[in-house]
């Protein structure tokens, strides 16, 4: 995991983050820092007790689609490709392989968890075995390579 972590000022902007509290955004930043190489971030006493945050605030950030909640403890933050882009030389794949499993990329590169997204277009394991390339003419070369496989579907450029 890196020692430092961008925040853009397109987030600072970004509607979803304005709406919620000055608390939840405190902790959102801290879950980016904390996050690893995916955007995958296990809760803790260094994160909470700093903050002084509670449950209440997670549910918050998840409610304005800032985060996916795993379950109690692991959070994705949903928009980690968007705010960060870790050269494939320095990436560390995340040791959360069960979260992993259950998170796919959408057109924007935001997660989620739902396959059957209209704008799902690859599997976050398939987009990391394809050296996690950030332009959708590689992953839909990379689908037909695949056959597309069975847990995500062809997409098209008219999104």
């Amino acid at each position: 995991m890196a020692n430092g972590r961008m925040l853009t000022k397109g987030l600072l902007m970004n509607n979803h983050y304005l709406k919620v509290s000055n608390d939840s955004k405190a902790l959102y930043q801290y879950l980016v820092v904390f996050a690893d190489d995916d955007g995958i971030v296990e809760r803790s006493m260094m994160i909470d007790a700093p903050l002084q945050v509670d449950d209440s605030n997670y549910k918050e950030l998840e409610q304005a689609k800032l985060i996916i909640s795993y379950d109690d403890q692991i959070k994705v933050v949903t928009d980690w490709n968007a705010l960060q882009t870790i050269r494939k030389d320095i990436y560390t794949t995340s040791e959360q392989v069960e979260v992993k499993k259950k998170l796919y990329l959408r057109t924007d590169f935001s997660y989620s968890t739902n396959k059957d997204d209209d704008h799902v277009m690859i599997s976050l394991n398939d987009w990391i075995t394809f050296d996690r390339p950030k332009d959708r003419e590689k992953i839909k070369q990379f689908q037909k390579s695949l056959n597309v496989s069975s847990h995500t579907k062809p997409f098209d450029n008219d999104f």
